[in-house]
């Protein structure tokens, strides 16, 4: 028997940085995806492979037998934390953990780039092993699945990615609880630097800012508070889609300020950002933590001509949409 399950990529649509302060923050599912091939082998062991992974600055194939001798592949030994800690809660799960599991991965998700692609990997070889393994697992047990895995690779985890990747749409969340927001289309283009910033660090950099100038920091917090809650009204009202465009494409650009006076952007975003914007985009800003990674546009009509300028800026673009679905179960075979 072989399964094959995908699930997507994500953006924080707002909210970063500030969240980690106790504010509300807006993800959403994007429809970017990683596909996990799932299938028994009679060794009684895991094995891992994987084909065609984006990490910065090359693409990689490997098998876990060879990744750890190759020291440039590390964001890719990242991914094979993740499918293996997801493949035993797995097992234990289904009380099966004599069974020999072969994994096959390839994904449209670059590495490190902040969009949830170890979060994707870790749900998408959860739905695909617990098919395989005859559980019945609603996507929310999976969300909570692929928590417990970030929990046990990352030691922390607010649970946004999996949970996001499970579930699909947008979820709004503040201090633990998510709420799923109705769903509409956005069209956007995700463009990426090429590199990765360290999310411990800028999250480090942003708090001894806070420590050494509260009276300042706090009211940029506050607002981008007061951002996520105006999204999410435009997101709840009846409005037409144009009308809300614009509204979120003016929040889109008010908190990418308010995180490049955090610190947070770098030259690279920046010029991505502007060139999206002279491209014609209505909103856009960094979705991450910042420091390199991506920026997304919110770009009706207008993909094309972002995704061109995106790459003339020097970044990568990825044409794409919010995605509805999460976690799908692709195909079953004998």
């Amino acid at each position: 028997m072989r399964v094959l399950a995908s699930a997507p990529a994500k953006i924080i649509l707002f909210g970063e940085h500030s969240v980690v302060y106790g504010k509300p923050a807006i993800a959403a599912a994007i429809d970017l995806r990683t596909y996990v091939w799932a299938e028994f082998n009679n060794k009684g062991a895991i094995k891992i492979e994987a084909k065609d992974i984006k990490v910065p600055g090359l693409t990689v194939s490997f098998s876990e037998d060879e990744i750890y001798f190759e020291s440039d592949y590390g964001k890719a030994a990242e991914v094979l934390s993740y499918v293996r800690q997801a493949i035993e809660l797995v097992r234990e799960e289904a009380d099966k953990n004599g069974n020999g599991v072969t994994v096959s991965i390839t994904s449209q998700i670059p590495v490190g780039a902040g969009l949830g692609s170890s979060a994707a990997v870790a749900v998408a070889t959860i739905g695909a092993v617990s098919r395989l393994l005859g559980l019945e697992l609603s996507n929310e047990e999976i969300a909570k699945l692929g928590h417990k895995v970030e929990l046990l690779v990352q030691g922390a985890s607010s649970g946004i990615d999996p949970t996001v990747s499970a579930i699909g749409g947008f979820l709004h969340y503040e201090k633990g609880k998510f709420e799923h927001l109705p769903f509409m289309e956005l069209p956007i283009v995700v463009g990426y630097t090429g590199s990765s910033g360290s999310t411990k660090e800028l999250v480090a950099m942003v708090r001894k800012t806070y420590e050494e100038m509260p009276e300042v920091i706090d009211p940029i917090l506050v607002s981008m508070g007061k951002i996520v809650d105006k999204a999410r009204e435009v997101l709840l009202s009846e409005l037409d889609d144009e009308v809300r465009f614009v509204q979120l494409g003016r929040l889109m650009n008010i908190n990418h300020g308010l995180l490049d006076a955090l610190g947070v952007s770098t030259k690279k975003l920046s010029e991505l950002v502007y060139a999206a914007r002279t491209a014609g985009a209505l909103g856009v800003k960094i979705t991450g933590a910042g420091g390199g990674g991506c920026m997304y546009a919110l770009a009706p009509g207008k993909q094309s001509e972002v995704a061109t300028a995106i790459t003339i800026a020097g970044g990568t673009p990825m044409i794409t949409k919010i995605s509805d679905e999460g976690l799908r179960i692709e195909e079953v075979l004998p």
